[in-house]
């Protein structure tokens, strides 16, 4: 089994609920820690491990920021080209994320404790 790793970033709100997506899909990561006195805005900087293809990934990226209006994902890709995931496909954000040297899950509003 071929496994790759994607670098993802959460920024402002969208911690909790983008590490939640990646649970309730079954895809397994690590959270790494930014080391100490180097300026970081985001949540947490997070390992993707992808083993059985990109689909399961852009299922998830993109059932998160359907949810809300202030939700993003942004993908910059190997050759640094940038999209948002916005009104992609799964099929398409899957050949998108294929590419990606990393993503950033935002939302820029806060969340509503309704657990």
């Amino acid at each position: 089994m071929v496994m790759t790793t994607l670098r993802a970033t959460t920024f402002k709100n969208s911690q909790r609920s983008f590490l939640e997506a990646l649970d309730q899909h079954g895809i397994k990561y690590t959270c790494r820690s930014t080391p100490i006195g180097i300026p970081m805005a985001s949540g947490i900087s997070i390992e993707i491990f992808i083993t059985g293809g990109w689909g399961v990934l852009a299922v998830a990226c993109l059932a998160w920021a359907s949810v809300r209006k202030s939700r993003k994902i942004n993908v910059i890709t190997k050759d640094k080209n940038t999209f948002s995931l916005e009104g992609y496909t799964a099929k398409e954000a899957a050949k998108i994320l294929s590419s990606a040297q990393q993503i950033s899950a935002i939302d820029t509003e806060p969340e509503n404790d309704e657990t």
